[in-house]
């Protein structure tokens, strides 16, 4: 095979002081570096640096210094800390250009919703001298692209995207990939995404192992772990990618199929959801310590209201009673965190909102309220239907409180999602 050529250098920087203090999450990152790899490219270095125009203008000339393209997320807002367009500018050695048709599209989204501007959104129509306005279809900060030239070398992109992932996400796709793909195409460039489940990360990743170590120039790899999941990433480019990929897939089935719910963007909640339309059934939730997580991933599935009928957050013990119907010998015999409480629960909310199955799910997410016999993170689901006995599991969960949540709502669909394919 004759040498690949090193895939162009991609820098990011994010701005913002939250992402440093602790009060903000970069999911940035993540969502740009998937998209650039689907493409044959590679995200090489991330910056995170607060809302001081003087750290934004080093990142950037440093930036410049090194890289091909730059990307830089955040800061593009109306308020005093955002400062995205003044320390660009600043490293660019160009002035900022108010456009009046920029701000006119501006007023007439918030004339759309009926609300009088404020004056500050005014600085959101500063453009970089020399910059294209990038469209923001979900949000009111519009986004810039710069084409820097280089004598005897290939232009240098730079786009400033908006700091919401609701905003930058849709906008880098429509506006700035394509122009990547279009400067550094990499012909044939292939991935593979697989989302496993009920596997831990290391058991995956031995699993995975006669697969995993035939990485090398033009074929690597990623494992990662999420809330429930593990994620297999597979990765080519150069000529022969697809087919080389096509056969990574059919290796990763052989060795992990039984553990995989899906592919590229597919969840576990999407998966359960067309599991459910394919067969024609409804499904209702009753949640004590998951308190309305199981629900939320279940219904942000697009089309869940085809299946999804309702459920009941029975925090209390007066309520597993009163609504569900959980007897009171159950509760004072086994307690509300148990077999038999879990299968009453899910007996009690498929009879009362009438639907096909019902999951359920009661447990001790901490940090206080474990005891002898009954630790915390221990958690009890349970699947009522048409035709079966109920269904009832048990786990023992670690993390703290917020862990054990999530990883109690991605249990329970497990649980859903081996009893639909079956």
């Amino acid at each position: 095979m004759p040498a690949l050529k090193p895939p162009p250098a991609i820098e990011l920087i994010c701005v913002g002081a939250e992402l440093l203090d602790g009060h903000g999450d970069d999911s940035h990152r993540g969502a740009l570096a998937l998209r650039l790899r689907a493409a044959g490219l590679r995200l090489a270095r991330e910056t995170i640096v607060p809302d001081d125009p003087e750290a934004l203008e080093g990142a950037v000339r440093a930036a410049l210094g090194r890289c091909d393209d730059l990307l830089v997320c955040g800061g593009l807002g109306p308020t005093f800390d955002d400062i995205t367009r003044e320390g660009v500018a600043r490293a660019l050695g160009r002035d900022l250009v108010f456009s009046p048709r920029l701000y006119a599209g501006i007023r007439r989204k918030f004339a759309r919703l009926k609300v009088r501007p404020p004056r500050e959104n005014r600085r959101q129509a500063f453009l970089v001298r020399g910059a294209e306005p990038l469209a923001n279809r979900a949000g009111s900060a519009p986004g810039q692209l710069i084409v820097l030239k280089r004598p005897g070398d290939a232009p240098q992109t730079v786009a400033l995207l908006p700091g919401p992932p609701r905003e930058m996400a849709p906008m880098f796709d429509a506006e700035v990939m394509p122009r990547l793909k279009r400067a550094h195409g990499v012909p044939g460039a292939a991935v593979l995404s697989l989302h496993l489940c009920g596997l831990p990360e290391s058991a995956a990743d031995e699993k995975l192992r006669p697969l995993t170590r035939r990485a090398g120039p033009g074929l690597d790899f990623t494992i990662l772990s999420g809330a429930g999941q593990v994620d297999f990433h597979a990765f080519a480019s150069g000529p022969g990618a697809r087919g080389r990929i096509a056969r990574c897939r059919r290796q990763a089935l052989r060795l992990v199929g039984g553990h995989v719910f899906g592919e590229g963007p597919a969840t576990l909640e999407s998966t359960v959801g067309a599991l459910l339309l394919r067969r024609r059934l409804t499904l209702a939730v009753a949640e004590s310590c998951t308190a309305g997580l199981l629900g939320g991933r279940l219904t942000s599935a697009p089309g869940s209201s085809a299946y999804f009928l309702g459920g009941v957050l029975a925090y209390h013990d007066s309520v597993k009673r009163g609504l569900l119907g959980v007897r009171p010998e159950t509760l004072s015999r086994e307690g509300a965190v148990s077999a038999g409480s879990a299968r009453e629960m899910a007996e009690g909310v498929r009879r009362l909102v009438g639907a096909d199955l019902a999951l359920a799910v009661t447990g001790i997410a901490g940090p206080s309220g474990g005891g002898p016999g009954k630790p915390v993170g221990l958690v009890f689901a349970a699947l009522a239907g048409p035709g079966r006995a109920v269904l009832v599991r048990r786990w023992l969960l670690s993390g703290d409180r917020e862990a054990v949540r999530q990883r109690a709502a991605a249990a329970a669909l497990r649980l859903l999602w081996k009893r639909l394919r079956s």
